[in-house]
């Protein structure tokens, strides 16, 4: 047994997108029959996004722990949604979102809301290393089954492929509960967070971006290339500091991934404690 495969994760994007598009009667005939009679099993569970450890905070508290920060984006989305139907384009999102949502909890991570066209996730370390091995994991299974499984599969359909890539850090994070009593939300803020955005954004498609945070949780691992633009300099009043970024070279994660979200079952990767 492997677990959750790259097989599954296509399976769950099509039947998702399908259903979707069933539901909204935009397919007709077999095809829509077959999405209705699709089974659940591999569909997400539903489950409300955010940290469980942060969601008791009343309006205005706020609560610090360190974290792995992780985005998953849909690279050129804006592009898609101009030139193809606007429903379509929202189903593949939705469907492809929905496989990243399954992947990071998989692999013991907790999606913490939705960006648009791209996933914000979180890993809690109970040892901060292996949480940095499975965030970096999950990426790496998402960008290969998006490239390997929903492309091949959008290509038989006649519909253009889509890319992927990711970004993250570690540090530390505060969740702060912002709003009023009538509305609010929990809303992750810190440097880990940010910088993971920005080296989401410095990840052209297909790649991984990691911040130094993350990468001097695993300094003996061999995978990681300093970004050509890095180092990014910060400076205020008479102080210049310098934080570094690298390429991940995620591929080479793939041949040790069968088995390991088996392996989890689910745990988050806070409950796993190590040396």
């Amino acid at each position: 047994m492997t677990g959750y495969t790259r097989a599954d994760f296509g399976a769950t994007v099509r039947t998702d997108f399908y259903n979707r598009r069933a539901q909204g009667s935009l397919l007709h005939g077999d095809l829509a029959e077959k999405s209705v009679q699709a089974s659940a099993g591999t569909l997400v569970e539903a489950r409300a996004l955010g940290h469980p450890d942060f969601e008791h905070l009343p309006v205005g508290a706020k609560s610090t722990a360190p974290m792995v920060a992780v985005f998953l984006d849909l690279t050129n989305f804006t592009g898609r949604t101009f030139w193809d139907d606007q429903e379509e384009a929202a189903d593949l999102a939705h469907a492809v979102l929905s496989g990243f949502i399954k992947i990071v909890i998989d692999f013991g991570g907790h999606p913490l809301g939705l960006r648009g066209d791209g996933l914000f996730a979180g890993f809690s370390p109970g040892a901060p290393a292996f949480a940095a091995t499975m965030a970096l994991s999950a990426c790496a299974f998402a960008l290969d089954g998006v490239q390997n499984e929903v492309n091949p599969w959008l290509e038989r359909q006649g519909m253009a492929r889509v890319q992927a890539r990711a970004g993250l850090d570690y540090g530390q994070i505060t969740f702060v509960r912002t709003g009023n009593h009538d509305s609010s939300e929990i809303n992750p803020i810190g440097f880990a967070a940010n910088f993971a955005a920005k080296c989401e954004k410095a990840a052209n498609s297909w790649e991984i971006v990691v911040g130094e945070g993350l990468s001097d949780l695993l300094p003996d691992y061999a995978h990681f290339d300093e970004h050509e633009r890095s180092p990014k300099e910060y400076q205020r009043d008479y102080q210049k500091a310098f934080y570094k970024f690298f390429y991940y070279r995620w591929r080479n994660t793939l041949p040790h991934l069968p088995g390991v979200t088996e392996s989890l079952g689910g745990t988050p990767t806070s409950h796993i404690h190590g040396r």
